[in-house]
């Protein structure tokens, strides 16, 4: 043989050609020859065990995403510790066999077999069918700088242990290896079960080798057994078959991945399911999500803050894909709400639009709307987005007045002019309950006249903190508010009053404002913002009777000393504090 070849194969206990033709292991070295490491000294494998299932048919779906998360891995090549099938008698196999190579020929690295107890047992024909179809019970290769050797736990008549056959067969094979790093692999960890009796005689054959590991599976948990003579042991048998150790001790689906860097060996446990091909998220897929999503939508409803809901609303779903699809709509609905009906099938032509009716209603008049219904629209195996499930909120949209002022208002925090304005409680908690008003509660008004919007808002808060200024107040005791594509933060600063646009339509300004005038009042746990907004800053606002814009407020706490030591808040609708993602209130102007 060529010095250099890095791939050798030892195939000790004969390797049947039969009618099924080549093997899952041939077929493996076929691959693993055409896989050669770019770096002899470093390269990466997976571990796994007990893949098979408790029925016949039916290979556990955590074995399936393993395959899926190998292919994306791409590691050299995978060893599997036994028990592959459910087993059985020699006809009872066969179809277990042709499930299995179909499941496992989805494998796109070499997958390499260990025998285990449901896959061979002492029925002849039993283990002729394994080493016909899957593999020899017993045999090694070298890749890299490294030997792998499979031995057999399963041997007929050797009492549970490694007979001395095949440890005259592995001490061979030992004194051959010319490798840096040795790594043994067998389903039943016998050096689990009784060290003495089972495997302290083949531990002394591995002494003064490079054997790095030894890996097992049979037992259905992760366990890191320890070193023993310089040999790490562990057991893995967590790629899909049942599980009733509890989580704490090893019990859940899992693999290994091992690392080979020289003579140096790096194992990590994945847990899969959260390993994906680079393009798990593409931009094409998420164009067509995206207008899948805007396709669904409700008619606009409009509800005055505090009323109920009780409403016959038409949905609408277009179907922006070159198929047709079939689905259904069917309702996420949140305690005090009703949907009628609850699922509704739908089958769509490209480019078509469906129209249906719902009756909508709440359990009575509220303060708060949100979280309101969504309906969601499920799709399978769609060519274009796979399987996929979106889903769009009905269009609520919480309404309010703004009053027009009867004379000149003052920005001192003294709120004499107010009393025509409606309060408008803010009742949304984030980071703290809502109800423990002792800590904070706060409620906001607005008015307006030919030049101005005002508004004012007057909160309850145990401690008050403002040790910043600028784009940062925010972060402490403060207040942020949305007049349409407008976004201004007022404060009481060390320096006073002070105004920050953080944002406008064009989003090219962040600035400390003297255009609005602010007027903040503390008196005790009481604190009055009082702000005029200047109309011709706020296009495209018209402020004429009739006319509308859009508004949502928010008031920052921040206590250092308790009782919630962290940043809070209370928003008027949902989703204010998360740069406003959700609904706003509808504010319109009357006279």
């Amino acid at each position: 043989m060529k010095r250099g070849r890095i791939f050798v194969v030892a195939i000790l206990l004969g390797l049947a050609q039969t009618l099924y033709g080549e093997t899952l292991a041939e077929r493996s070295f076929e691959k693993l020859r055409a896989n050669k490491p770019l770096c002899k000294e470093q390269f990466d494998f997976i571990v796994c065990g007990d893949s098979n299932s408790l029925v016949a048919i039916g290979q556990p779906k955590e074995f399936k995403t393993m395959i899926a998360e190998w292919n994306v891995l791409k590691p050299a090549f995978i060893v599997s510790c036994g028990d592959l099938i459910l087993g059985g008698t020699a006809q009872d196999i066969v179809p277990q066999w042709d499930e299995f190579e179909q499941v496992v020929g989805k494998c796109e690295v070499p997958f390499f077999p260990v025998p285990g107890n449901h896959d061979i047992n002492t029925v002849p024909e039993v283990v002729q069918t394994y080493e016909q179809r899957i593999g020899p019970l017993t045999y090694g290769f070298t890749y890299g700088n490294s030997r792998f050797i499979i031995l057999n736990s399963e041997e007929n008549g050797a009492g549970g242990q490694i007979s001395q056959k095949q440890l005259s067969w592995l001490k061979e094979d030992l004194n051959k290896c010319k490798a840096d790093n040795i790594f043994l692999f067998m389903h039943q960890p016998y050096f689990m079960q009784n060290w003495d009796q089972h495997w302290a005689y083949v531990a002394d054959a591995l002494q003064g080798f490079p054997v790095r590991a030894v890996f097992a599976g049979h037992k259905h948990v992760i366990r890191d057994c320890g070193v023993r003579d310089g040999v790490h042991y562990y057991v893995t048998g967590g790629a899909g078959s049942y599980i009733e150790t509890p989580e704490e001790e090893g019990g859940f689906s899992h693999y290994l991945r091992v690392q080979v860097k020289k003579n140096q060996v790096d194992i990590a446990v994945i847990r899969p399911g959260s390993v994906f091909p680079p393009d798990v998220i593409t931009q094409e897929r998420v164009d067509l999500i995206r207008a899948l999503r805007n396709g669904m939508r409700t008619e606009p409803v409009d509800v005055p803050l505090g009323g109920g809901f009780n409403h016959t609303v038409s949905a609408y779903v277009e179907n922006p894909l070159e198929d047709a699809f079939t689905s259904a709509i069917t309702w996420k609905i949140p305690a005090g709400w009703h949907v009628e009906p609850l699922e509704t099938p739908l089958s769509l032509a490209p480019g078509v639009t469906a129209q249906f009716p719902f009756h909508i209603w709440s359990d009575g008049p509220a303060q708060t709307h949100f979280p309101v219904p969504a309906m969601v629209m499920k799709i399978q195996d769609n060519a274009q987005v796979g399987t996929l499930s979106v889903e769009k909120e009905i269009d609520l949209i919480p309404t309010a007045t703004s009053v027009h002022a009867t004379g000149p208002v003052t920005t001192d925090g003294v709120l004499m002019e107010w009393t025509r304005a409606t309060p408008m409680s803010i009742p949304y908690g984030v980071d703290f309950d809502a109800a423990n008003t002792a800590d904070l509660r706060a409620q906001a008004r607005l008015m307006w006249d030919d030049t101005h919007v005002y508004v004012a808002v007057e909160a309850e808060d145990n401690e008050f903190h403002q040790p910043f200024g600028g784009d940062i107040v925010w972060s402490a005791d403060s207040i942020e508010l949305w007049l349409d594509g407008w976004v201004y933060s007022l404060s009481l600063t060390a320096q006073g009053p002070q105004v920050f646009l953080s944002c406008n339509p064009e989003r090219d300004v962040e600035v400390i404002t003297q255009n609005v005038k602010l007027g903040v009042l503390r008196d005790g746990r009481r604190i009055v913002y009082e702000a005029a907004f200047n109309a011709a800053d706020l296009a495209p606002v018209q402020l004429h009777p009739g006319n509308s814009f859009r508004f949502s407020i928010l008031v920052n706490d921040l206590d250092p000393n308790g009782p919630c030591p962290i940043r809070h808040w209370l928003e008027l609708t949902p989703k204010a504090g998360t740069h406003f993602t959700g609904p706003m209130v509808k504010v319109l102007l009357t006279k």
